[in-house]
């Protein structure tokens, strides 16, 4: 999903970045006449700090934005909060990186283990009800929680103690940008609708590959 830029050139238009920005650029506390930026130019920004978490915050402090002609910069498009926040958030990526890369050794050596001892895994049917049960229980938990009681609560847990994550949209293009929180449900989505299928296939491919070693 990095690689396409979350989507964004098409989310943009379908929750009306354009509108949220004219309203909102105007009421910034640091950054004049945000507003008097076009959607490639979002899509531009948007893009840059995508690439920049994705090497460990390098360039954050450099993105600048411009006015609708592309050729008179306005001024730089993040304050010192937000770089530290998007740093922090390069870190966390950095850190799932390491996870996933343990969950594929995990689950690499579980499949060898059922190729040696010819040992049937749970099928698909069997997967994806416990997924969806897993699934199920954790939606309930969090509604008897409090939805913003748990997105706080992950947020103090995962980030730093002193450093800002919550930004108004008076006081942060990067919100603005990103119409945040309501883009990032719409990436989880996304996200969601492509694993369905690499799932699906990754299950398929493994069990060939283990009805082929008892056939062996």
């Amino acid at each position: 999903m990095a690689s396409i830029d979350f989507a964004y050139p098409i989310l943009h238009d379908s929750m009306d970045i354009t509108q949220h920005t004219e309203k909102y650029g105007p009421q910034n506390r640091y950054r004049d006449n945000f507003e008097n930026t076009d959607r490639a130019e979002r899509i531009r920004l948007f893009s840059a700090i995508n690439s920049a978490i994705h090497k460990q915050g390098s360039g954050l402090a450099q993105i600048e934005y411009y006015d609708k002609s592309s050729l008179k910069k306005i001024d730089t498009l993040l304050h010192i909060s937000e770089i530290v926040h998007l740093k922090d958030v390069a870190a966390l990526i950095d850190a799932f990186k390491i996870i996933a890369l343990a969950c594929l050794v995990i689950w690499l050596s579980l499949v060898l283990l059922c190729y040696k001892k010819y040992i049937s895994p749970p099928n698909l049917k069997q997967q994806t009800l416990s997924t969806l049960g897993i699934v199920a229980i954790s939606a309930l938990i969090i509604i008897a929680i409090g939805p913003v009681t748990v997105f706080y609560a992950f947020h103090d847990w995962i980030f730093p103690a002193n450093h800002k994550w919550f930004f108004y949209y008076q006081e942060s293009l990067m919100t603005i940008l990103m119409k945040a929180p309501f883009l990032f449900g719409y990436i989880a989505i996304l996200i969601t609708l492509l694993t369905i299928p690499i799932f699906i296939i990754i299950n398929i491919v493994t069990s060939k590959f283990l009805i082929n070693g008892d056939k062996a």
